[in-house]
């Protein structure tokens, strides 16, 4: 989070929290020279909201990789089927592999 005043700066490395970050967020300040003294009570609480609504996990929780992977092979399932019932599906798949392995026993038998 970048610093948006002099005494934010100046508080966050008098405090030496170990779990604070300073130098990475002075990086991440545009420019710290022209930085203000303080900030306005207004201008800290309405970016406090706009921080809360992006990164809150409970209003917007990260989507598990897995659940996207399971969405993904549900829709190429359905563009497969085509309006088929998914028995219907089913017995069109079966009846390939039986397909295959009666082709692959025939050509064994060749051999």
């Amino acid at each position: 989070m970048p610093f948006l005043s002099k005494s934010q700066l100046r508080a966050c490395y008098q405090k030496k929290d170990p779990d604070w970050n300073c130098a990475e967020w002075l990086k991440k300040t545009k420019n710290p020279k022209k930085l203000p003294e303080r900030v306005k009570k207004a201008m800290v609480i309405s970016f406090s909201k706009i921080a809360k609504e992006l990164f809150d996990p409970i209003k917007s929780p990260p989507i598990p990789h897995r659940v996207i992977q399971q969405k993904m092979i549900q829709e190429s399932k359905q563009d497969k089927m085509k309006g088929m019932t998914p028995v219907e599906y089913r017995n069109e798949l079966t009846s390939r592999r039986t397909g295959i392995i009666q082709k692959n026993k025939q050509s064994n038998k060749a051999i």
